[in-house]
C-alpha cells in the first residue's frame, strides 16, 4: 500500500519554508504521535507559531486540511523507517554499499510515487496523447532522463524530440505546429535554461509540463503541469539519494499509464519496432 508520506512532504520543503511554517513542520516531524491528537490551535501553541501556519503547511504540501493530515500521519507512523537514508562510508563492504544502495534507491522511488499527484499525471498523459510533437529537454543529469523518454515514446509511435543544445530547441519552439508541447526537466527546478525554455513555450502557445523536486520552484510555478519527485538529501558533499532514481520511476509511471490506455496499439508499435530492429542487424 502507498502511503501518503506527510512526513517525507515536510522534510522536502522544510528549508523553504518561512519561520511560522517551519516550526510547525519541525513539530510534526519530531512529535508525529502527539500531533494526531492535537487541534491546530494545540499544535500551533506548542510548535510556537500559530494554527494559520498549521493550514498554510496543508496547503503547501498539498493536504485538504489539518483534519486529512492526521488521518495520514496516524497511518504512516506506523511504519516509518527511522534510519532515512543510508550514507556511503569510508572503506565499506561491496555487500554493505549493495544493501545502502539498494534501499537508497527503493526509499526515493517510493516517496516519489507517494508525492506524484493523480489529477497532473493524468492531464500529463492527456497532453501526451494529443501532442502532435513533444520537445523534451533537460541538462546534466536530467539529460538522461530527457533522452530516455525519447527512446520509450519512439517505441509506441510518439514523436519526441531532445535537441543537442538549447539554442536548437529555441528554433524548434518557435516554429512549433498545433498542438505541440515541451516537457522541461529540472531536478531543482531552477535550471535557468529550462525555466527560459519554459517561458518560451508559453509566449508561443505551447502547453508545458515540468519534471522537478517536490516543493516551491521557478519550473514547478511557471509550467502548466508539474511532475514531483522527492527532493534529493544532501549530507556534507554526498548525494545520498539520487535524483535519477526518483525522476525514472515518474516517468515510469506516466509512460505505462499512456500505455495502459492505448494498450492495444502501443504493444502492436513495440513489437512492430522489435521486429525491424532484429531485421537491421541481420542486414
Amino acid at each position: 500500500m502507498i502511503r501518503n508520506n506527510i512526513l517525507g512532504r515536510i522534510k522536502s520543503v522544510l528549508d523553504d519554508l518561512p519561520n511560522s511554517e517551519r516550526k510547525i513542520g519541525e513539530y510534526i516531524l519530531k512529535n508525529p504521535e502527539e500531533t494526531i491528537k492535537m487541534t491546530t490551535a494545540q499544535l500551533g501553541i506548542a510548535a510556537d507559531s500559530n494554527s494559520t501556519a498549521v493550514i498554510r503547511l496543508c496547503n503547501r504540501i498539498g493536504v485538504n486540511g489539518f483534519t486529512k493530515l492526521k488521518v495520514n500521519l496516524s497511518a504512516e507512523i506506523v511504519s516509518v523507517d527511522e534510519s532515512g537514508y543510508a550514507e556511503i562510508e569510508a572503506e565499506e563492504k561491496i555487500s554493505t554499499i549493495k544493501s545502502k544502495l539498494l534501499a537508497n534507491a527503493f526509499k526515493s522511488m517510493e516517496e516519489t510515487i507517494s508525492l506524484m499527484n493523480e489529477f497532473d499525471s493524468e492531464r500529463v498523459v492527456e497532453l501526451i496523447e494529443a501532442a502532435s510533437i513533444v520537445y523534451v529537454y533537460g541538462v546534466g543529469n536530467s539529460r538522461i532522463i530527457a533522452e530516455n523518454m525519447v527512446q520509450k515514446w519512439s517505441k509506441v509511435g510518439k514523436v519526441f524530440i531532445c535537441p543537442t543544445d538549447n539554442h536548437q530547441l529555441v528554433s524548434m519552439l518557435g516554429a512549433a505546429p498545433k498542438n505541440a508541447l515541451f516537457f522541461g526537466i529540472s531536478n531543482s527546478g531552477e535550471t535557468r535554461e529550462i525555466v527560459e525554455l519554459i517561458k518560451l513555450a508559453k509566449k508561443n502557445s505551447i502547453k508545458t509540463v515540468g519534471l522537478t523536486q517536490f516543493g516551491q520552484n521557478s519550473l514547478a510555478n511557471k509550467a502548466d503541469y508539474t511532475i514531483q519527485t522527492v527532493k534529493t538529501i544532501e549530507t556534507g558533499n554526498q548525494f545520498i539519494s539520487s535524483s535519477l532514481h526518483a525522476q525514472m520511476i515518474a516517468i515510469d509511471v506516466i509512460f505505462y499509464t499512456f500505455l495502459s490506455k492505448n494498450y492495444i496499439a502501443g504493444n502492436e508499435r513495440i513489437k512492430q519496432s522489435r521486429e525491424e530492429m532484429d531485421q537491421y542487424k541481420k542486414r
